[in-house]
């Protein structure tokens, strides 16, 4: 018995240690010639990084909140998500965001994309925070599609098409 609760007390502590992850969707929409951008972040991991780098209490379904939130959402995503195209900027529009289950997702769009031949993602999104973290950035253009992992050792990477 105390042999069988010996195997098992390291793996309930393996459980419950967390995983710090957000995950970034990129695509190419030929039509409109934007790239739109979806961020995924776990809501209590994007707090303690709102609260760290603006110095508050951030709760986001706090109503007391609610009157800044977005804006500080806003400021933190556009500081630590950015992607060029042929190494050229283009102009990026903060859309929002929504609350589903326990993340965020945050919306970007890049206006004036026609075509592409290579992207650079740089993302410092709750790295400031977790040592820990990853993220996973998948890009979509027409067919192709690529996906990555950013993470304190690598901040940026460049996607090639051709």
């Amino acid at each position: 018995m105390i042999h069988n609760l010996l195997v098992l007390i390291p793996l309930f502590f393996t459980q419950l240690h967390p995983f710090h992850v957000s995950v970034c969707d990129i695509e190419f929409k030929k039509d409109s010639k934007s790239v739109q951008v979806s961020q995924r972040i776990f809501l209590d991991d994007l707090e303690q990084a709102l609260s760290k780098k603006f110095k508050i209490n951030m709760i986001i379904d706090d109503e007391n909140t609610m009157a800044y939130r977005d804006s500080l959402i806003q400021v933190y995503l556009l500081e630590s998500l950015s992607i060029t195209f042929d190494s050229k900027e283009k102009k990026r529009v903060y859309i929002g965001n929504e609350v589903e289950e326990d993340a965020m997702w945050c919306y970007l769009e890049y206006h004036g994309v026609k075509k592409i031949s290579s992207i650079e993602v740089r993302s410092t999104v709750l790295l400031e925070t977790f040592n820990d973290q990853a993220n996973i950035i998948h890009f979509k253009y027409g067919e192709f599609e690529k996906s990555i992992k950013l993470d304190q050792s690598k901040i940026r990477s460049i996607i090639s098409i051709d």
